[in-house]
């Protein structure tokens, strides 16, 4: 297939959408006093928070996916596909940041948001994966950036994933988890270059 422009500009929109859907769940009665209205926000902060973190999440997955689409200079069926695959795990997410907004200390408010943000991670990487794996890069890139943006992406998938586990046990521990990604990239490289070297 040709190159990637089409692919590019239709997940932008998509994650352009999705990130503006996060604020739709926010709102406040009418008819409050003025005292009754700052109570009435300070109700919503959980909402607030939770769609606070899902705007990173999506910028971040954005970023990583202009990166990676930025090495391509030709695309194929099978990417088209799991590039799909991918958006529908972000345009998705504001209704996990819902739940967990409401259910931020029950097993399955946590579960269903990392479970949906291991889904776009897994995606993503695999996307990476893909290109990497058949040269669809341009000519003179390193492809072993895609390599890079592959390990990163699986750790986070997989510390996403662990923390459902945490959830289980308990679920107001487990999103203190999350932030551990950035971390665990180091040791999952590591594993992956002594399986490949």
């Amino acid at each position: 297939m040709a190159g990637t422009s089409r692919i590019e500009a239709f997940s932008d929109g998509v994650y352009a959408i999705a990130i503006t859907l996060l604020v739709l769940n926010l709102g406040i009665p009418d008819g409050l006093s003025d005292g009754q209205v700052w109570e009435a926000i300070a109700a919503e902060g959980p909402k607030f928070l939770a769609a606070a973190i899902s705007f990173a999440v999506i910028g971040l997955f954005w970023k990583t996916h202009h990166q990676v689409f930025r090495h391509l200079d030709r695309t194929t069926t099978g990417l088209v596909w799991l590039n799909l695959g991918h958006l529908a795990t972000i345009v998705f997410l504001p209704f996990p940041t819902e739940v967990f907004a409401e259910y931020s200390d029950t097993f399955a408010g946590v579960a269903l948001y990392a479970l949906t943000v291991a889904a776009a991670s897994f995606t993503t990487a695999a996307l990476a994966w893909l290109a990497w794996r058949a040269d669809l890069t341009t000519q003179g890139v390193n492809r072993e950036s895609l390599r890079g943006a592959f390990t990163g992406l699986l750790t986070t998938g997989i510390v996403f994933v662990a923390s459902v586990g945490v959830a289980a046990v308990n679920a107001n521990v487990a999103p203190y988890l999350w932030p551990l990604a950035a971390l665990a990239d180091r040791p999952v490289t590591w594993v992956i270059n002594r399986r490949s070297g």
